[in-house]
């Protein structure tokens, strides 16, 4: 392959290197709009932080749940 065409790839290569990355960016602002709009976190570390709340929430309502399922087994001998 010549320089010629060397150059030639490579430029093609960057511009579709620069049409996903404004593809990204676009997509990204997006999902934060919709994040802000939806539930009104307008950064990613507000984002971080609500999700590590529903983490815990999530883990102590699974736990309550195999309580009293648990419970449930032992009433009613399954």
């Amino acid at each position: 392959m010549n320089i010629e065409q060397e150059l030639k790839q490579l430029e093609e290569e960057i511009t579709a290197s620069k049409s996903e990355k404004a593809k990204a960016e676009g997509s990204i602002e997006t999902l934060m709009k919709r994040l802000k709009d939806e539930e009104g976190i307008g950064t990613l570390e507000e984002a971080e932080k609500t999700l590590k709340e529903l983490e815990k929430t999530s883990a102590s309502l699974e736990l309550d749940i195999e309580l009293k399922l648990n419970k449930l087994k032992e009433i009613y001998k399954w």
